[in-house]
């Protein structure tokens, strides 16, 4: 007779699955389309056993989105970390990275964020995180000679914020495809930061593949 899961790794391994299932519900269909039951429904489990993991919906999406952060950090060490990849390769391969993500993403599941005070709060802190390694990598990109050195990269980063809450705020998503939408604001951003060398090195990479 094969040995029964441990009571431990039973629950963390119900954790992995609730969390894998929420955020694709999530992501497919908007936040507030699923339902706690709808998530149950599709483990297989009751929604007592759920509520005994996961106290409510937000706590259940914050972790999901905690999960996610740390999958994009991986990817983003992964990259980083390969001492063969300049900074255009490096910034090319998570452009795609993230138009993979943005290919099953329900544009609804992103104005949805904004109704969950702890997720925003979350988010927030992310977003200071990120911000200090960006302008790490933008430095290392005007040492390598593939960024321009005139440009602030502050009022950039500020600037390109600006345009995907704009994205939101107008709903813009409901005229054209998220992918289509960050391609054209998140490619053009790029190409206006880069120097002739590194403009030269996205065609290079952009052809390649």
């Amino acid at each position: 007779m094969a040995n029964k899961m441990n009571p431990e790794s039973y629950r963390e391994s119900l954790k992995s699955k609730i969390l894998e299932v929420a955020m694709h519900e999530f992501m497919s269909k908007g936040i507030r389309a699923v339902k706690m039951d709808d998530i149950a429904s599709l483990l297989g489990i009751s929604k007592r056993t759920l509520y005994e993991v996961y106290s409510n919906k937000e706590a259940l999406l914050l972790e999901c989105l905690k999960k996610r952060d740390q999958e994009i950090h991986l990817q983003q060490q992964e990259f980083m970390s390969c001492n063969d990849y300049n900074v255009i390769e490096i910034l090319m391969k998570f452009y795609d990275y993230q138009m993979s993500r943005l290919a099953n993403t329900n544009p609804i599941y992103l104005a949805d964020l904004h109704r969950y005070r702890l997720v925003m709060e979350f988010l927030e802190q992310h977003h200071r995180k990120q911000a200090d390694k960006a302008r790490a990598f933008f430095a290392r990109g005007v040492e390598e000679g593939y960024f321009r050195s005139d440009v602030d990269y502050e009022i950039v980063s500020r600037i390109g914020e600006a345009s995907m809450n704009y994205v939101m705020t107008s709903q813009m998503y409901n005229q054209y495809p998220l992918q289509h939408i960050y391609h054209n604001i998140i490619l053009l951003f790029i190409r206006g930061f880069c120097s002739e060398k590194g403009i030269a090195e996205i065609d290079r990479v952009r052809t390649k593949e």
